[in-house]
């Protein structure tokens, strides 16, 4: 038998690990690794998964087949790489805001401990998405939010209102309810 040829029995031992694929009907679905996969976790839509993590997947038309046992085995490394991608965010946006505000003086102002954003600059414990996604909204006009942030911890109780937020069309249902009851209130009457 030359190289190139399979021995029967390989072909069908290798056949009889790959899967069909619903959706375009290959039998061609295995764990596959690779660049480039996203898959959404937590509060990331689109979290890159790590290149060397094996997900059935097809190797005609790409569909991967996340299934119970596959998302267990791959939950370590899944929450390893939110964490690591938390880290990493806390750490830029502490840089960008240094350049506005004293870490102390930010502390204060999200109602952290003294030296706790200074531990997650280096990389010493891990930001809750909350703390990360406040700094990210911060960090998109720095000196604007945090005038606003100091303005809004100033406020009294009794004058905090909720800021005004783009004005939203009225459903159809709600545009029917105001007719009805300016109807009521008309006494019924179409005005002319």
């Amino acid at each position: 038998m030359s190289a190139k040829t399979k021995h029967p029995s390989e072909t069908t031992s290798s056949a009889a690990t790959l899967r069909r694929c619903v959706r375009c009907g290959a039998r061609a679905v295995k764990p596959r690794t690779g660049p480039g996969r996203t898959t959404r976790y937590r509060t990331m839509p689109a979290m890159a998964i790590p290149d060397d993590v094996a997900i059935p997947a097809c190797g005609r038309c790409q569909s991967e087949y996340l299934d119970e046992q596959t998302s267990e085995a791959i939950a370590p490394r899944l929450q390893e790489a939110y964490l690591q991608s938390l880290r990493t965010r806390a750490r830029v946006a502490i840089d960008i805001l240094s350049k506005h505000i004293s870490q102390r003086r930010l502390e204060q102002l999200l109602g952290l401990s003294q030296g706790y954003l200074s531990r997650i600059r280096a990389g010493a414990g891990n930001p809750s998405p909350e703390l990360v996604g406040h700094l990210g909204i911060l960090c998109q006009d720095p000196a604007t939010r945090l005038d606003e942030l100091v303005r809004f911890w100033a406020l009294p109780d009794e004058e905090w209102p909720p800021l005004p937020g783009p004005r939203s069309r009225p459903s159809i249902a709600t545009q029917r309810a105001q007719a009805r009851a300016q109807l009521f209130h008309d006494g019924g009457h179409v005005a002319r």
